[in-house]
């Protein structure tokens, strides 16, 4: 089964696979802080309005996944972007800590924190690549 991404579903297929994850665990053993990511407007792909994604990660373990609006958002990290670069990194064909540096994603929180953090974010990200995902503006695979 596949899930649209920023659905619920979604959501809790990354979760379950970010648990079952023992190089995410390991990458991310210190780091103790939710992470929204932040999807952009796409009213032709069915996205009217932003949508978030927000995890609740602590020590390696992801304890909710949760699709809300961007405003009801608490992390204090929160990635931006829009459904094509959202694309790219949950197909591994962008990384998204090159693509916060360079401004492809937008960052709301410490960057130099993140930045400490970095191989944490690439495993939750490799995490993203592993979750059947069925694109909006593909064919049904």
């Amino acid at each position: 089964m596949s899930f649209r991404p920023f659905t619920q579903a979604w959501a809790d297929a990354l979760r379950e696979v970010v648990n079952g994850d023992a190089a995410y665990r390991a990458a991310a053993a210190h780091w103790t802080w939710p992470l929204a990511m932040v999807l952009e407007p796409a009213p032709a792909l069915g996205y009217a309005e932003s949508v978030a994604a927000e995890l609740v990660l602590d020590h390696g373990i992801c304890r909710t996944a949760t699709v809300l609006a961007p405003d009801a958002v608490t992390a204090p990290f929160v990635l931006r972007a829009p459904y094509e670069v959202w694309k790219q990194v949950v197909r591994g064909e962008l990384d998204a800590v090159s693509a916060v540096m360079t401004g492809r994603i937008q960052l709301r929180g410490a960057a130099m924190t993140l930045m400490m953090h970095a191989s944490a974010a690439q495993a939750l990200l490799a995490c993203a690549t592993r979750v059947p995902t069925a694109f909006p503006d593909e064919a049904p695979r």
